[in-house]
């Protein structure tokens, strides 16, 4: 659906997703804003879509922020979630603690904490501890420290694995799938048995976009996962929005605990309904540069 905002048409979200084979129900109008707080980021993963971001051409305004999200509401836009993301969130502490300043109103609902990388800096650890977030997501590629640092090309210290006093029931992982690293079922299944024995509730896998060179080179397939037949892993639901993408959840379980798995079937790297994104100077429809709202 495509409403006027700011003089310029968006896409927002007015079905849910289909639930297998039953026809997707009417929702309130409504969109994910994503605030990206920087380019910035201590990882140099090569598989990452950002990795030649260039510095910001103007200070990250915290006003224009507000004003959006009330202009949306106004418009009977519901903001479904606030994503405060990067880029590395933990590198641009002063743009993140001046918006949960902002965020602390109760007006402003469901604010998620996207790391892109796993707390790999103490000042990121202690940002999963702020009581704010109602939800945070972690990228976290492999179960080996070692392996760790050849993804992320960086240091890594034993602390960024412990999430100690991290609230984990608000916790989200998200795994890539890389060849040579977890690309089958046998290393999917150590990487649940990783994130359960860490008291990790939810954990997602996720094929790379085939944006660059190395994407391309390394890619695994979900299909190439066959999650389905680790031991104790069990199918729960599909959900999808047609030829654009789609989702599937399974329950793994191990010693009676209980981890949620997601997987992202297929995704169109175009698709961008109900996503608005704001970088601190513009707002866009989606994650691409040549689609300025305001």
């Amino acid at each position: 659906m495509k409403v006027d905002f700011k003089g310029k048409q968006i896409d927002i979200k007015e079905f849910n997703c289909r639930l297998g084979s039953i026809e997707p129900m009417r929702i309130a109008p409504s969109i994910n804003l994503f605030v990206k707080t920087t380019k910035r980021c201590n990882a140099h993963c090569l598989f990452c879509s950002n990795a030649d971001a260039g510095v910001p051409s103007a200070p990250f305004d915290s006003e224009k922020l507000v004003k959006i999200i009330d202009d949306l509401s106004m418009e009977g836009i519901r903001v479904n979630k606030i994503n405060i993301t990067g880029g590395e969130p933990s590198v641009a502490m002063p743009i993140v603690e001046e918006i949960i300043t902002i965020m602390e109103e109760p007006r402003f609902e469901r604010i998620h904490l996207h790391l892109n990388t796993n707390g790999l800096l103490p000042q990121s650890q202690e940002l999963m501890r702020r009581k704010r977030w109602d939800s945070i997501s972690v990228s976290l590629h492999h179960y080996s420290k070692a392996r760790l640092e050849e993804l992320y090309a960086t240091p890594i210290s034993s602390d960024a694995l412990r999430f100690e006093g991290i609230d984990l029931q608000k916790i989200n992982a998200s795994c890539n799938l890389v060849k040579g690293y977890i690309d089958s079922a046998v290393e999917a299944h150590k990487m649940l048995d990783f994130a359960i024995e860490r008291g990790i509730l939810r954990i997602g896998f996720v094929a790379l976009m085939k944006v660059n060179d190395y994407c391309i080179s390394h890619f695994v397939d979900l299909e190439d996962i066959h999650i389905a037949e680790i031991p104790h892993v069990y199918f729960t639901q599909s959900m999808n929005r047609g030829t654009d993408c789609r989702c599937s959840n399974y329950l793994y379980n191990k010693d009676l605990k209980i981890l949620e798995i997601y997987m992202r079937n297929y995704a169109n790297p175009q698709y961008c309904e109900s996503s608005l994104v704001y970088d601190g100077e513009y707002l866009r429809q989606g994650f691409h540069e040549n689609n300025i709202i305001c």
